[in-house]
């Protein structure tokens, strides 16, 4: 289960935070990412740096939700490449799961992810993956941004109501 945090000082308030913070139970250090300036989660230290003190800033826990509305209103700015993965023994190409793909507003890379079970959009390596030969299972099929959204819509679950906690 994951937990969100609005990051907050005074010239942000919880609809517009600095940042929003993402913790996955159980995940360690290493699950705790924060939303970038590209709308991208990334590994972060920021919340050991302000809890200890060191950055200014509040922690507001907030939910599944707000924190997906943020990060959608950040993503308008993105101009997302959209593709299914359809199985590779499929003639019909239906869907099997989602990428959006994206540059690096510094122009060093870009981001892919796919849509989860969760109903959430989570970091993948697909595309290396089967370009690489290791997952043979799936091929790409470039999509429009409906066909995507056709698809994710069908497999949001319901958010769950209620405050995150601060884990720990």
């Amino acid at each position: 289960m994951n937990h969100y945090f609005a990051v907050l000082d005074d010239q942000h308030d919880v609809d517009d935070p600095v940042t929003v913070v993402r913790v996955a139970e159980g995940a360690g250090p290493h699950g705790v990412m924060r939303l970038n300036e590209d709308a991208a989660w990334s590994q972060t230290g920021l919340l050991d740096r302000i809890r200890s003190g060191e950055l200014p800033y509040r922690l507001q826990p907030i939910t599944a939700e707000a924190a997906a509305r943020i990060r959608e209103q950040r993503e308008k700015t993105i101009d997302f490449r959209y593709s299914i993965l359809v199985a590779d023994d499929d003639p019909t190409n239906k869907p099997s799961g989602v990428l959006r793909e994206w540059d690096a507003s510094d122009g060093r890379g870009s981001y892919a992810e796919t849509f989860t079970r969760a109903g959430e959009w989570e970091h993948s390596t697909v595309r290396m993956d089967i370009e690489r030969g290791s997952n043979i299972a799936n091929r790409i099929v470039p999509a429009d941004e409906a066909t995507v959204r056709r698809f994710t819509r069908s497999r949001r679950p319901a958010f769950r109501q209620g405050q995150a906690h601060l884990p720990g």
